[in-house]
């Protein structure tokens, strides 16, 4: 076996596509019903038993091409909403305490966090 230099980028390239193709696909964002979401980490689904959502920022996009195209980009960790006509894509981060995320939230101004245990909303204003 030869020791090729340019193995560690080929293998890194395979294993991010590999990575890429276990993602979500543009069918689970044309799925979405009005005013329901999913939370995905590395473009997998993804939910918790405490704690607390949190967006930080995001963008508002109107098709689901845009959207995938999105989450793709950002490697498949954010939120992904749909709310009467437009997909909304949050950057967020899991927060331990009310507390902390309460603070976080208003600091973003985000209007509500999502509290994981009984996926409630807490609205913020």
């Amino acid at each position: 076996m030869t020791n090729c230099p340019d193995c560690d980028i080929i293998n890194a390239e395979r294993e991010r596509t590999r990575e890429e193709n276990k993602m979500i696909n543009i069918r689970t964002i044309r799925k979405l019903k009005d005013n329901e979401g999913l939370t995905l980490k590395k473009g997998n689904r993804i939910t918790y038993k405490s704690g607390y959502q949190v967006a930080t920022h995001g963008i508002e996009v109107t098709t689901a091409e845009e959207t995938i195209s999105i989450v793709k980009a950002c490697g498949g960790t954010c939120g992904v909403w749909y709310s009467s006509g437009i997909y909304y894509i949050d950057y967020s981060k899991r927060i331990a305490t009310k507390r902390e995320a309460v603070a976080l939230g208003k600091a973003c101004n985000q209007q509500s966090i999502l509290k994981w245990n009984n996926m409630a909303l807490v609205w913020l204003a």
